[in-house]
């Protein structure tokens, strides 16, 4: 199970979004910590979006992994909207993704994804997503930001392979997120 996020880039002369989706570490501590630490200028923050959808962000460009650039997938580049409204409009109802952060004014703002069940509710509940507010003003973020493992759920997807080959299943059997399946599954 991981934590997904969308990050997004606010063009400061057409204000025009664009946007990718990264697969781990969503969290404001995670993630989030990862933007504000090392892609806090316009110019670094807009490389993360040349490569497409990631499955994790590093501290450079080199040490993200991108599922374009590194797993040969050309279905997942980055999208553009006409502004933050189409994008955050286009976004309602999307209870995948738990956390969307924007760089937007030289600085990562954070928006929360939330899920509420009123009594009157005709099915189980509605998402939403809150308003932005800025990275280093969340309070999981100051909570959690110098007490958290860098990419803890990358790591632990990653020892999976090995827990499975330990109970006996063979190399051919295991495919592990961004891995190629050795054989055809029946």
């Amino acid at each position: 199970m991981s934590t997904r996020s969308n990050i997004a880039i606010e063009d400061p002369k057409t204000k025009k979004v664009k946007v990718i989706y990264v697969h781990s570490d969503g969290y404001p501590y995670g993630v989030g910590k990862c933007l504000v630490d090392s892609y806090n200028h316009y110019d670094l923050a807009k490389e993360l979006f040349q490569y497409g959808d990631a499955s994790y962000l590093g501290d450079t460009i080199g040490e993200c992994s991108f599922y374009g650039r590194d797993w040969d997938r050309d279905e997942d580049p980055a999208k553009t909207y006409r502004d933050e409204w189409m994008y955050m409009v286009d976004m309602r109802g999307d209870i995948h993704i738990e956390y969307i952060y924007i760089f937007k004014n030289n600085q990562w703002s954070v928006s929360t994804g939330k899920y509420i069940s009123p009594k009157d509710c005709y099915d189980s509940g509605t998402s939403y997503f809150t308003k932005f507010e800025s990275v280093k003003d969340n309070k999981e973020y100051i909570k959690y930001k110098d007490k958290h493992e860098k990419h803890a759920e990358v790591k632990m997807i990653s020892q999976i392979g090995k827990m499975l080959s330990g109970a006996g299943f063979a190399g051919d059997d295991i495919q592990i997120q961004g891995g190629n399946a050795k054989k055809k599954a029946n």
